[in-house]
């Protein structure tokens, strides 16, 4: 009769640790193995709306993007992924200029510098290194990457060739990659979590963000994540200064298994002044609207 009931009292010890565990919360994290693949679709439309001369003008830019990433192995607890833009489409409209901008990277027109411009993005990979949260440590390959797209244009140095290798240095060099990207990418807490639990991480860099997360539900197959920020955009290119402060709002729905998003939705909304350049003491008031989807389109996990 004792050894029965301390083989009760045991099995009552070891219940109430188990669920005691279970309540502490749940470990969200990314969860990959090499050979995993993962292709997202990306979409996107910006809006920028400034007074000029006491005219409303209004950019409308719109991207389309295909991207792959393959997991490669790992480096101590962390990620080593293959990115690659397997596509790529982008556009420019304004409401006084028309249509300023039209690219669409997979076909290429050998006489159109631009066009042989970004299709040589196409299908080159940069490497880059993830923590299990999705923070991007580090990414290799994109001034590579820079260096090839200038390549393609076969101008001869001069300030027009500087101009575009300083603007796609802005865009696709390795620090701007991940800046750009983490975005899609980082989300989870360090911490153990239930649902209703909130959690806070920042980015740095020419958008930053001060993220505030929640989890908002959790199934056996899927997690629901939300996210409100505040947003400070603080930029000089080519002499033009911006300075926005604004909000952003953010919902995820991942894949419990490899931690990867399955969709993901980003709306943000900042307002603030433009700085032309070779300007003294002009400042254009400046509004800009964002949205951005990204759609897990296809994959492969290695189980």
């Amino acid at each position: 009769m004792l050894k029965s009931c301390l083989s009760l009292l045991v099995l009552l010890l070891f219940a109430t640790g188990f669920q005691t565990r279970a309540q502490e919360g749940e470990l969200l994290a990314y969860q990959l193995r090499k050979g995993d693949q993962f292709m997202v679709e990306q979409q996107s439309e910006q809006q920028v709306f400034q007074q000029i001369d006491g005219a409303q003008h209004r950019l409308t830019n719109r991207i389309s993007a295909k991207l792959q990433f393959k997991v490669v192995g790992k480096q101590e607890r962390n990620y080593l992924l293959d990115f690659t833009f397997k596509d790529l489409a982008f556009s420019i409209v304004s409401n006084i200029q028309g249509e300023l901008l039209n690219i669409r990277a997979q076909e290429l027109d050998p006489a159109d510098v631009q066009s042989r411009l970004f299709h040589s993005l196409l299908n080159t990979p940069v490497r880059m290194e993830l923590s299990p949260q999705g923070k991007i440590l580090e990414v290799i390959g994109g001034d590579s990457l820079v260096a090839r797209m200038m390549a393609s244009t076969g101008l001869e140095d001069g300030i027009a060739k500087t101009q575009i290798r300083n603007s796609l240095e802005q865009q696709y060099s390795s620090r701007a990659l991940a800046e750009s990207y983490q975005q899609m990418t980082y989300f989870y807490p360090l911490d153990l979590v239930s649902v209703g639990d909130s959690w806070k991480n920042t980015f740095e860099g020419k958008l930053e963000v001060s993220n505030t997360w929640t989890l908002d539900s959790l199934l056996a197959d899927r997690a629901v994540i939300s996210g409100e920020a505040v947003i400070s955009m603080h930029t000089l290119e080519s002499g033009t200064g911006m300075d926005l402060e604004g909000t952003q709002h953010t919902r995820i729905k991942t894949d419990r298994r490899s931690g990867f998003i399955g969709q993901m939705h980003v709306e943000s909304s900042a307002e603030g002044v433009t700085t032309p350049a070779q300007t003294e003491n002009v400042e254009i008031p400046t509004r800009i609207t964002t949205r951005i989807s990204y759609t897990l389109i296809d994959f492969k996990h290695v189980q």
